[in-house]
């Protein structure tokens, strides 16, 4: 168990040692990043409000992980945004917004309530659909910084073989122009063959 693990469990995340086991992942690319003055984004705060998808059931832990991240990079600034408006909050280098990332409009939003901030680190845990996947990848993938990851997390096997046919005609189609790379990786787990695989995306 590394300290990320330990630290997501902590704060009732589910990245690390259960369904999901992404912290063994994060913690192999991150470790090295701890001390840096980093700008963190998550969208999905792990809405407990069943009557919406992809919630986390009835006793989910919103903003679990955004806590884990501040813990993990106590230098960070950590942004997050959620289509469930009741559970958005803002604490000691914690700010929330809304976004639904179904709509290009609302992402458009969340960027112009961002100002300029640009990220080292992006995550897309929200709703896990191929098309609302793209739509947010092509409206936010501008605000990562050279070298920066984004993340998507929580792919089944269709949604992963679609973006590895897909991902260079959406990147070409909506003109990012930079070197990326793309893997996708299906992560060991025991208890979940299901979705425990995440795409790592980064642009030169």
């Amino acid at each position: 168990m590394t300290d990320l693990c330990e630290i997501m469990k902590r704060h009732g995340s589910d990245k690390g040692l259960g369904w999901h086991n992404y912290t063994l992942k994060y913690s192999s690319m991150w470790d090295g990043l701890r001390d840096e003055k980093l700008n963190l984004f998550e969208l999905g705060l792990g809405t407990n409000n069943v009557d919406l998808p992809s919630n986390m059931g009835e006793n989910g832990v919103p903003g679990a992980s955004l806590r884990g991240w501040s813990e993990y990079f106590p230098k960070a600034q950590i942004y997050g945004a959620d289509i469930d408006s009741n559970i958005l909050f803002e604490e000691d280098r914690i700010k929330t917004y809304f976004c639904d990332q179904t709509s290009p409009r609302s992402i458009r939003e969340l960027c112009d309530q961002l100002g300029e901030t640009q990220f080292d680190i992006i995550i897309d845990d929200g709703l896990h659909e191929y098309e609302a996947n793209v739509t947010f990848l092509v409206g936010f993938l501008h605000r990562l910084k050279p070298g920066g990851y984004f993340i998507i997390e929580d792919l089944t096997k269709d949604t992963a073989d679609k973006l590895r046919t897909h991902i260079g005609g959406i990147l070409a189609r909506f003109n990012f122009d930079r070197v990326y790379t793309c893997e996708i990786l299906d992560i060991p787990n025991e208890t979940n063959g299901v979705d425990n695989r995440i795409a790592v995306i980064r642009l030169g």
